[in-house]
């Protein structure tokens, strides 16, 4: 609409058709089909002129976003969710609290309730680069307005709750109002997303970092913001005096004037610094440490710190008197802390928070009985991070003595074929190792941990098999949805293999140098390279494919994605060996690598970098991933099944039992993906080829994958 300089949309209605797409009467109307903007590159709707990610960041930087209302969502009585075009007084909603903001702003002390501290620039917040500066930049003009009206209403209210109730209860009640302010910041921002299948909005903390989200949903203030956040938490408000005995449903506050006694005494102390606790006193330690830079606790809590401190910072000043949360005394990876020290960020940061994990671990020792036990729960996927743990773990004075892998991840919800995940966690479980324990060589010890790797690994994949979702789930859907070994395999036997490192007080080598863990870790993947090959094979000769395919092979079934750390692609080459790592992006163009991560290139990339010929009078069949590649890179260019089978019976392929051998691998450890837009190309192809051709099918074993109920049936709504 040039005239009003706003977009006006149209409201598609339909039946759901194939994966995102509406059944209308002018047939299928795929709304990705008019998106306009992807990976932050924008597209004009006026003259379709790509508009580059630098120049919408730079626009929003000086000038900022603003806001339009393109749909809404109502019920008509109780009625099902429906949605309309905005009419003029919707529109003018925006403008009209953008006005009551001001006028607000005028009055004494409402200017307090605003967010305006700075936004931390670190590495969990990403919306600095879209002019987003101050707490509260991250709502639109009404949501704000909302939030502050709560927090007048609470602010006043604390009043009165004082009044009538003793301290400890009147401090309990502001808390669990401004745990529901938390709840209703979290839904209801510009961070927040549109969940279609449950028709409602989603939490903007749902991820590891805080994101700008271009199409946001705003919940009605009036109401259904604050009734559905209070409902949610009595929820887990119930959940929890369950937990504690408490009896909900008492008079006066529920769940409080009436329960049952219970030992239980919470402390907030630093884990390096446990000076209530006497030497010797505890039975049991259980942590859950943090995994480097994984996760910037801190800084996501400064989205909920900048609103509990308006609300709770009168009655629990010794809590909220920084601006900001601390990150000094945080125990992660932080390189933002580290910036402009003349020594990369990410050195000092690792340095830090390996200190900080020392110094907690040395802690649990001082307390821990000596009979007792501490488990140690770690899922991290960078074998760097183990090897800091089990240093710690060491240095402290502890071995571990058991391990165990629980699946912890939905595999319906990693998207494994596009991220490279870590679904299941290892238990590590934790004893005073023998003051008296003594030296071992490395010789000694190597052989010990291959052999517990062999012996421990079919019971590792069993446990990673298992079935662990509530029974209430394993009933509505009684389809068993694993996911493969993967990665989870070899971070479990890790474990595994730490039970016999730990054991020592230190590991010397042949020269009479110190052993670290990362040689253990390494010897714990060349067991897996070996043990799953010849799962993989099922007990056929692996030795006659090239360590090249085998890398290629082992990729796919450790990693279930396409890209990945590149260290971990360094340490497998490390441990099926037979080839230059630097080799994989120089001269096979299997990899490209960026940043710290690789990418698998398609065999069509690689066809184009000249990695290997479709001309077979060109090709060369010493390496069998090319000859994969090939008739993949051929099939996609002439669609023609015809072209596949003179191609491999004049390179000799079609003769060849280990070129067969990988292509029924190969089908083994691709990702299946239902969802044909989304499917692995390579997959798709190879599933084609081994339908077409019965010279193939002769050769190669493979089982399809079981079809969804759904598929060629009914369609679902959501």
């Amino acid at each position: 609409n040039p005239e009003n300089k706003r977009v006006d949309f149209e409201l598609v209605k339909g039946k759901k058709g194939k994966g995102t797409t509406i059944q209308t009467d002018d047939g299928e109307y795929d709304p990705s089909d008019y998106n306009t903007i992807s990976r932050g590159v924008g597209r004009c709707l006026n003259c379709n002129s790509v508009i580059q990610e630098d120049v919408i960041k730079s626009y929003a930087q000086s000038d900022g976003f603003g806001h339009q209302v393109y749909t809404v969502a109502y019920k008509k009585g109780k009625g099902s969710l429906e949605f309309k075009i905005p009419t003029t007084i919707d529109y003018e909603g925006i403008e009209k609290a953008k006005s009551e903001l001001y006028n607000k702003n005028k009055k004494s002390g409402f200017s307090i309730l605003m967010p305006t501290e700075n936004i931390f620039d670190g590495y969990a917040d990403r919306c600095m680069n879209y002019g987003l500066y101050k707490h509260l930049d991250y709502f639109n003009y009404r949501q704000i307005i909302t939030i502050t009206i709560y927090l007048e209403i609470i602010n006043e209210a604390k009043t009165l709750i004082q009044a009538e109730y003793e301290w400890e209860k009147a401090q309990a009640i502001a808390t669990y109002l401004a745990l529901v302010i938390d709840r209703c910041v979290d839904t209801n921002c510009r961070l927040s997303t549109w969940d279609s299948s449950r028709a409602g909005s989603k939490r903007a903390t749902t991820q590891h970092a805080l994101n700008l989200i271009w199409n946001y949903p705003e919940i009605n203030g009036a109401g259904e913001l604050w009734n559905s956040c209070v409902d949610v938490f009595a929820s887990d408000y119930k959940n929890l005096c369950a937990l504690f005995g408490t009896k909900p449903g008492s008079t006066g506050i529920p769940g409080i004037e009436q329960h049952n006694e219970k030992s239980i005494q919470i402390n907030s102390e630093s884990a390096d610094n446990l000076i209530h606790i006497p030497n010797n006193s505890v039975d049991a330690v259980i942590t859950d440490p943090p995994y480097y830079s994984t996760i910037q606790y801190a800084e996501l809590s400064d989205f909920f710190y900048v609103w509990q401190k308006r609300t709770l910072g009168d009655i629990f000043p010794e809590l909220f008197y920084l601006e900001l949360t601390d990150k000094d005394r945080e125990a992660v990876a932080n390189p933002s802390r580290f910036r402009n020290m003349g020594i990369s960020p990410e050195e000092l940061a690792n340095q830090d928070y390996e200190a900080k994990m020392a110094m907690a671990f040395s802690e649990y020792h001082r307390v821990l009985r000596d009979d007792g036990v501490m488990t140690v729960q770690f899922n991290h996927k960078d074998s760097g991070a183990w090897d800091v743990l089990a240093k710690s773990l060491i240095d402290a004075g502890f071995e571990i003595t058991a391990s165990w892998a629980v699946s912890t991840e939905n595999p319906q919800n990693l998207h494994q074929a596009q991220k490279n995940a870590v679904s299941s966690t290892v238990l590590l479980v934790c004893r005073k190792r023998n003051p008296e324990a003594e030296q071992a060589w490395w010789d000694d010890i190597r052989t010990d941990i291959r052999n517990i790797v062999f012996e421990k690994a079919p019971e590792i994949e069993k446990s990673l098999a298992a079935d662990s979702r509530p029974d209430a789930d394993k009933v509505a859907d009684s389809r068993q949805r694993i996911k493969p070994p993967g990665i989870d395999l070899c971070l479990t036997a890790f474990g595994a293999a730490l039970s016999v490192f730990t054991k020592y007080t230190s590991i010397l080598d042949s020269a009479g140098n110190q052993v670290e863990p990362k040689a253990a870790f390494e010897e714990v993947r060349q067991a897996i390279v070996e043990y799953r090959l010849q799962n993989l094979l099922q007990g056929k000769d692996f030795n006659g494919i090239d360590p090249l395919t085998q890398w290629y092979i082992l990729a796919w079934d450790t990693f279930e994605a396409r890209e990945f750390p590149f260290d971990e692609a360094r340490q497998l080459a490390l441990a099926v060996g037979g080839f230059d790592v630097s080799d994989l992006a120089k001269k096979h163009k299997i990899i490209e690598s960026t940043g710290g991560n690789c990418k698998l290139l398609t065999p069509q990339q690689r066809l184009k970098k000249r990695a290997f010929s479709v001309n077979e009078n060109d090709f060369s069949a010493q390496y069998l991933l090319d000859g994969l590649h090939a008739i993949i890179a051929l099939y996609e260019e002439e669609e023609n099944i015809e072209a596949i089978r003179r191609f491999l019976k004049n390179t000799g392929l079609i003769s060849n039992d280990l070129f067969m051998r990988t292509f029924e691998v190969a089908l083994k450890v691709l990702p299946q993906i239902r969802d044909e837009k989304k499917r692995i190309p390579e997959e798709k192809v190879l599933q084609e080829l081994w339908l077409s051709m019965d010279e193939i099918k002769a050769k190669v074993s493979y089982v399809q994958q079981e079809l969804e109920l759904n598929e060629g049936g009914q369609l679902e709504l959501f």
